[in-house]
Order: structure tokens, then C-alpha cells, then sequence
């Protein structure tokens, strides 16, 4: 019998983009007060503009990320079983120049998409 490795994560997805974050680093996510101003934007803590308002409003605390308020953002939430061929290791340029904050691997959905983690 052979045992493939997977990884549980959750995928939030902003308009058309999605992210990926192990689902063992967030503590939680409810549904948020729009215009929160102590909240910080997910989007422009990525260094993104602004998502689209479509899907949910939501408040998400990843503690491992250092972002004692958390994030919120316009979008949806849902937990996922990442498969070891899903997951691609960063191309050598991508480590070296990117800034997206906490970027550690690529996840192959319908396009290549971040897996964000802080451990």
C-alpha cells in the first residue's frame, strides 16, 4: 500500500486569485464588520489592490504570521487537501526577488497560485 503526502490547507480566493495557507497556522475566520480600520486588508498586505466585493466578508487570524489583528478581505474561504505533485518549489528567481510576505511554494490549481506559510 502506498501513502501519498498531502497537506491541508485553506484557499482563499480574491476576484480571481487564489492563495493558499496550511490550515494548522489559522487560528480562525469569521465573518467581518466591513471597514474595520484596525484590520488590515489582506489585499494590501500582499501589496495587491483592492479584491473585488464578491463572496463574503471575512476576518482571518493566522498567528504564525505576526499580524496581531489579522487580515479581512471580500471573498471566499474553503479547506482543501493539497497533494504532494499539487505543491512546486519556488524557482530560484522567485526567492530571490519576490516580496510577497510569506511565500514558500506554489500551489498547481487552474493556474500556479501562492502557498503562504510562516513556519
Amino acid at each position: 500500500m502506498t501513502h501519498s503526502l498531502s497537506l491541508a490547507a485553506v484557499r482563499i480566493t480574491l476576484g480571481n486569485m487564489h492563495f493558499y495557507i496550511p490550515t494548522s497556522q489559522v487560528q480562525r475566520c469569521v465573518l467581518a464588520v466591513p471597514d474595520t480600520p484596525e484590520i488590515q486588508r489582506f489585499s494590501h498586505w500582499l501589496g495587491l489592490p483592492d479584491e473585488p466585493q464578491r463572496g463574503m466578508h471575512l476576518h482571518l487570524l493566522v498567528p504564525a504570521s505576526n499580524v496581531a489583528n489579522g487580515w479581512y478581505f471580500w471573498g471566499e474561504l474553503e479547506n482543501v487537501v493539497l497533494l504532494q505533485n499539487e505543491i512546486l518549489p519556488l524557482p530560484v528567481i522567485l526567492q530571490q526577488c519576490c516580496k510577497l510576505p510569506g511565500l514558500r511554494a506554489l500551489v498547481q490549481d487552474e493556474s500556479l497560485s501562492p502557498l503562504l506559510s510562516w513556519r
